[in-house]
């Protein structure tokens, strides 16, 4: 008797080990076959190899490609098509529809020519058209060619565009930041739409949930949308309140529902009034962005508040992302006229007087190109003289590593701040392991010590830069929702440079001798969170 359950325990046994070694097969050969740069591939690989049931686990919550499932659907066409979509795409909507649609941009179709000759043209002989008339207009504004390679980067692979802007006002801490929003909130008389990654109903949260209420009460249309992991500890009594004034409330990629996408976060902070007022950039809705919290003795960050023509980019950005959340088509009609009213009077930005020219970068793990870590890339290398950046992670892939090489062997200055009180402690440790070839080619890296450091900015020889959601690892890169600003403005990259000398005076300098301390324990842990840094 004992002998017989033995025998087919050790068959059941030998029959599951097959069935397991079956899907390591599968999975690596999966791997294999993706789009994947080859650090990632063998990221997984070796997960899968070492930890062969806890790494099969995690392909499956976080390693599937949404990408390329993104691209398959695009050369697809009608019923299979939609089939694909439902069942292998992150989301059903895209922001380059409405980026590209003929109403919202009036370089997306060719100017001068009537509608019907219009729609008989080729595809080809559109881009052709419409490539031609983006070069004049650049020209036209006298912006250099490294300059226009950006602009029609993002252009191409997103649908954003230049915009001009009225006016521009940069938060270098959370309590001004906020203080404004509560002002803009308190004024509104038609809208406000707010996105945000983490939403704490704590004293901040309290403060702008009664002042929402408020405004409701006044007939104020209230639209929030959180994400599903940072705000998932919202109390029912939180939501519930919002609820009863009327105020319409989602999450992105619920993880009640989403399980498989519980790595894909919405990282984008996002607050607009009235279609008008538009403010963006590092800061979430949490007490500690305002004082540092329990944890850190400050909080480091900058966000802006922009009126002008980049506000119905970020409408268009809030609208796709509250429709793949759930929210009703007749929105989508509502808020696609309102943003295309907010443009309707727009002239070609050559014909109009030029004051804060900005363009809009965002990406997610499903969009067509990892169009944020392009516009880093390209921001990089069309440096001449000084590259600036500040980013509490730094945990890149080995292409920007030898970028920032190449480009300090050229002789451009770099120099690269981080946070020095990490709230993450292994992207701290991956990070010291860039550091030393870095450093051998004149690469200066600083450390913020007053608090923890969480802007995210980029600034290119005082002339251009970027602000917004994006770190400079491959988590933002690859697998957050994220939203930057461009700016192609020497008045507001020179005012993000003063505040990073300002900055400076907080920080150790992470230096040769700074880095012979870093015993070989350190070394090894460091290394070895580094094999997995391409998947984290």
């Amino acid at each position: 008797m004992m002998v017989d359950i033995f025998s087919s325990i050790l068959n059941y046994t030998v029959f599951f080990e097959r069935i397991h070694y079956l899907l390591v097969v599968i999975l690596i050969i999966v791997i294999l076959l993706s789009d994947r740069s080859p650090n990632a591939m063998l990221s997984w690989i070796f997960t899968i190899y070492i930890f062969p049931i806890g790494g099969i686990i995690l392909y499956f919550l976080f390693g599937i490609n949404w990408r390329k499932n993104r691209i398959v659907s695009k050369k697809m066409k009608g019923e299979e098509k939609k089939i694909f979509s439902r069942l292998f795409n992150f989301m059903q909507r895209d922001t380059s529809e409405i980026f590209r649609s003929k109403d919202f941009f009036y370089y997306n179709k060719v100017t001068d020519v009537k509608e019907e000759i219009f729609e008989k043209m080729t595809p080809q002989e559109k881009s052709r058209k419409i490539k031609k008339q983006i070069g004049i207009m650049l020209e036209n504004i006298n912006m250099n060619e490294r300059e226009q390679e950006i602009v029609k980067m993002l252009y191409k692979s997103e649908g954003t565009f230049l915009t001009n802007n009225t006016s521009y006002k940069l938060f270098y801490n959370g309590k001004d930041a906020f203080d404004s929003i509560l002002r803009d909130i308190k004024g509104a008389k038609k809208s406000i739409y707010m996105e945000y990654f983490i939403w704490r109903s704590d004293e901040l949260g309290e403060k702008i949930k009664n002042l929402l209420v408020k405004k409701s009460k006044e007939g104020v249309k209230i639209k929030l949308l959180f994400d599903g992991v940072g705000a998932f500890n919202l109390s029912r009594k939180y939501k519930k309140e919002l609820k009863m004034a009327g105020i319409e409330i989602r999450f992105f990629l619920d993880v009640k529902f989403s399980m498989t996408k519980l790595n894909y976060r919405n990282h984008r902070k996002i607050t607009i009034v009235d279609n008008e007022i538009l403010h963006t950039g590092g800061m979430n809705v949490g007490q500690e962005y305002v004082d540092g919290g329990k944890r850190f003795a400050n909080w480091r960050d900058t966000n802006a508040r922009f009126t002008g023509e980049i506000t119905a980019q970020y409408l268009a950005i809030f609208v796709t992302d509250w429709l793949n959340s759930g929210g009703k088509d007749d929105f989508s009609k509502i808020i696609k006229s309102e943003a295309v009213e907010e443009i309707k009077e727009q002239k070609p930005i050559d014909k109009q007087k030029l004051k804060y020219v900005m363009q809009v970068s965002s990406s997610g793990p499903d969009t067509e190109w990892t169009t944020l870590k392009y516009l880093y890339s390209k921001m990089i290398s069309i440096a001449k003289k000084e590259i600036i950046i500040q980013s509490p992670y730094f945990v890149p892939d080995s292409s920007l590593i030898s970028q920032l090489k190449m480009m300090a062997l050229s002789g451009v200055k770099i120099k690269i701040m981080v946070t020095g009180v990490p709230d993450k402690k292994i992207p701290y440790w991956i990070a010291e392991t860039y550091f030393e070839e870095l450093i051998d080619v004149g690469v200066k890296i600083y450390r913020y010590k007053a608090g923890f450091l969480h802007c995210k900015n980029i600034i290119i020889d005082e002339k251009m830069s970027t602000m917004g959601t994006c770190n400079f690892d491959m988590r933002s890169f690859e697998i957050n929702y994220e939203v930057n600003s461009v700016f192609f403005s020497e008045e507001i990259s020179q005012d993000l440079k003063k505040q990073f000398l300002c900055d400076l005076e907080l920080c150790e300098k992470f230096d040769e001798a700074r880095l012979k301390k870093v015993n070989f324990l350190k070394r090894l842990r460091n290394s070895i969170f580094k094999l997995i840094s391409p998947i984290m």
